[in-house]
């Protein structure tokens, strides 16, 4: 008898163990990288952020649908709320005249990091439209570093071509495909998301047919344009003027899409930071909320 009371007592002792093992509220519990192990204490349950990073979250019954860990638990994969849009449509506005989507061209630059930290600051969430071969290239491992960072704080990555090309000015419908493959690939080698957002560059393209039946083909639903250009290419980050173009869509109660670079002809950290930090209290102190633009749009951002 006794035996079989310390046997049970070693089996309760090593089912703790295993159990202690796992996870607590917010650590790793997956990924490509993880070597621990694939569960969560009690209350959690481990959820797929990325094919690099899974959090033990607190369990809820509304995720989407599932897939099995190595231990057998089950890992719920997070979808976006909103629903996944159909056909492509040029947009200049979002859904509700109070949502102010801030975007931002280019990246990943040298200036990612501190445009990253002032959002942060501020608790906002921005869309990023990235491109691979501008000013750094996917092979830089700075690359994917950037782009991880920019996933894992909440914001969203869209489409802006590979180089950085005015679509309508290629020879071939292969040509744009190769244009958005490419950015496809990279980033979904790196956050495991394929963009349904994009933007063209110099948003010149909204008006070629063959340009946008050909994004349509590959699922994109929005061609992402602006309303509110802050000029920042062509002014070197004028944070004056930055603001007037803000203020003229707020004085006709409009929705605001903003447009700005992560990079530009004269830009230092200091003005980039000036101009940026200049439109977010400006619309916020007008009371805009500030969305990506999924939000704004009411539709998924990923395919």
């Amino acid at each position: 008898m006794k035996s079989i009371i310390i046997s049970g007592i070693l089996s309760l002792s090593l089912v703790a163990l295993s159990r202690a093992s796992c996870g607590g509220g917010y650590a790793q519990c997956g990924g490509k990288t993880f070597s621990g192990e694939n569960c969560c204490i009690s209350g959690y349950e481990c959820t797929y952020i990325n094919e690099w990073y899974s959090e033990c979250k607190p369990a809820t019954t509304t995720s989407a649908s599932s897939g099995s860990t190595t231990s057998g638990q089950k890992m719920k994969y997070v979808e976006s709320i909103y629903p996944k849009g159909t056909g492509i449509k040029p947009v200049y506005q979002c859904i509700n005249p109070k949502h102010w989507a801030l975007t931002m061209d280019d990246g990943p630059t040298q200036y990612s990091d501190i445009i990253l930290d002032l959002l942060k600051k501020y608790n906002i969430k921005a869309t990023f439209f990235v491109c691979g071969n501008l000013y750094m290239k996917t092979s830089n491992p700075e690359w994917a570093r950037i782009i991880k960072r920019m996933d894992d704080e909440g914001h969203i990555i869209g489409n802006h071509t590979f180089d950085h090309v005015e679509l309508p000015k290629l020879a071939t419908t292969d040509e744009i495909i190769s244009q958005m493959k490419q950015i496809e690939d990279a980033l979904y080698a790196t956050i495991g998301k394929k963009p349904a957002f994009m933007r063209l560059p110099c948003l010149n393209g909204n008006s070629n047919q063959t340009v946008m039946n050909t994004l349509e083909s590959l699922g994109y639903n929005a061609s992402v344009n602006c309303n509110a250009d802050s000029m920042d290419y062509a002014n070197g980050g004028d944070k004056e003027y930055a603001v007037q173009a803000l203020s003229k869509q707020v004085a006709n109660n409009n929705s605001v899409i903003s447009l700005n670079h992560l990079l530009y002809g004269g830009a230092t950290a200091e003005n980039i930071i000036a101009m940026m930090t200049a439109e977010i209290e400006y619309m916020l102190a007008q009371g805009y909320k500030p969305v990506t633009m999924e939000e704004c749009l009411g539709i998924r951002a990923y395919q």
